[in-house]
C-alpha cells in the first residue's frame, strides 16, 4: 500500500485530502502537525501524525527514509524560503534513494512529490489562459501579483527536481467553502457590522469589477487526490506535470454582495479596490480566465460542486460563521 505524507495535514486543504486518501482504501496516510493538540487531531482521524513544521524538518526528513515514504504533498501554503527548504530536502532524501538503489544494483520508484500553487501565477487578464502557457516570464499575458511572484520560478524549480523526484504542480483557483478561510478578512469585517447594527457604506479593499476563477474545496481535495493517484503514471512520460483547476468565474462584486446579504448586513458595501501596500487584496483581485481541461483529461478529475460561491452562499456565509464563531469562543 502506497505511502503519503501530507504537508498540511491539519489545514485547510490538507485535512480533507488525508480523509478521502484514507476512505479510498489505498493509502497509508502520514501527516505533519506542528502541536500535540494538532498530532491528536490527526489521530482521531486515524491519520498518522508527524510532529514537527516546515522549519524543523528533522522529523520529517527522518520518517521519508525510515518509513520509505511514496509521496510527499504540500499543502502548506508556506513562505518562499520555507518552500525553497523543502524542496531542498526532499532533492537530497530522492537523491539518496536513488543512490541506494543503484548501490545493490536494484530498479525502484522515485519519491514522488505535488506541490500546491496557485491560478494567480498566471496574473490577471481577460486573456484566456491555460496550463500549458509559461508564466512569469517577460512575454506572458500578464505577471503574477507581488504576493505570488515567486512561485513561477519556485514551480520551475518542482519541475527541473525531476532527475531525482515525480514531481507534478497542481493550481487551484481562488477556493471557497467550509470554514472559507482566504474569504475571513473581507467576511469578517461585513459580520461585525451587522452584528453592530451598522447601516451605512462598508468599503471593502477588492476590485469590484475582478473576476477571479473559483473553486470549492471538495474539489480541491478530489484534484490533489486524482493527483496522487496518477502522478506515478504520468511520471516520466513527457506529459507537462501542470494542472490548473478551476470550475466557475464570478464578478467579486456580486460575491461580496451575496455574503453581505447573507450575513445580515443592511447597509450597502462598496469594493473600492487594494492599497499599494495590501499585497493579499491585490491577489485576491486577480481575475483569470483559464480552463482545467487537462486536470479532467489526464488526471481523470471530476469536479462535482459546480454551482458557483454566489449562488452557494447563503450555505457558505452560515459554514463561515459557525467556524468563525467556534474559534473565537476558544
Amino acid at each position: 500500500m502506497p505511502k503519503v505524507l501530507i504537508l498540511g495535514a491539519t489545514g485547510y486543504v490538507g485535512f480533507g485530502l488525508a480523509q478521502v486518501l484514507l476512505r479510498s482504501g489505498n493509502y497509508r496516510v502520514y501527516g505533519l502537525a506542528r502541536t500535540p493538540e494538532k498530532a491528536k487531531l490527526l489521530t482521531k482521524a486515524e491519520i498518522i501524525p508527524v510532529l514537527g513544521g516546515t522549519t524543523d524538518t528533522a522529523a520529517y526528513l527522518s520518517l521519508l527514509e525510515s518509513e520509505h515514504i511514496d509521496i510527499v504533498v504540500d499543502v502548506v501554503g508556506a513562505s518562499h524560503s520555507e518552500s525553497t527548504q523543502m524542496l531542498s530536502d526532499l532533492r537530497s532524501i530522492g537523491s539518496s534513494r536513488l543512490a541506494s538503489y543503484n548501490n545493490h544494483n536494484v530498479r525502484g520508484p522515485k519519491l514522488g512529490f505535488i506541490y500546491c500553487s496557485g491560478m494567480w501565477t498566471h496574473g490577471s487578464s481577460d486573456t484566456h489562459v491555460d496550463d500549458l502557457l509559461p508564466i512569469g516570464i517577460p512575454t506572458a499575458a500578464s505577471q503574477p501579483p507581488r504576493f505570488v511572484a515567486w512561485r513561477p520560478a519556485h514551480e520551475q524549480a518542482v519541475l527541473a527536481a525531476s532527475d531525482v523526484l515525480d514531481t507534478m504542480v497542481v493550481r487551484p483557483s481562488l477556493i471557497y467553502g467550509r470554514e472559507n478561510a482566504v474569504w475571513s478578512q473581507y467576511f469578517g469585517n461585513i459580520y461585525e457590522a451587522a452584528k453592530a447594527g451598522k447601516t451605512d457604506t462598508l468599503q471593502i479593499p477588492l476590485e469590484p469589477n475582478a473576476r477571479p476563477g473559483l473553486i470549492h474545496i471538495d474539489d480541491v481535495v478530489s484534484v490533489f487526490h486524482a493527483a496522487v493517484d496518477k502522478l506515478h503514471f504520468i511520471a516520466g512520460t513527457g506529459v507537462y506535470p501542470v494542472f490548473d483547476a478551476v470550475t466557475t468565474w464570478e464578478r467579486m462584486d456580486d460575491i461580496l454582495k451575496a455574503a453581505a446579504r447573507a450575513l445580515g448586513f443592511e447597509g450597502q458595501t462598496e469594493l473600492v479596490g487594494p492599497k499599494s501596500d495590501d499585497l493579499f487584496s491585490e491577489a485576491m483581485s486577480t481575475s483569470v480566465w483559464g480552463d482545467a481541461s487537462r486536470a479532467r483529461t489526464l488526471l481523470g478529475w471530476e469536479p462535482k460542486r459546480l454551482s458557483g460561491m454566489e449562488l452557494s452562499m447563503e450555505v457558505c456565509a452560515r459554514a463561515w460563521v459557525a467556524s468563525h464563531d467556534a474559534e473565537a469562543a476558544k
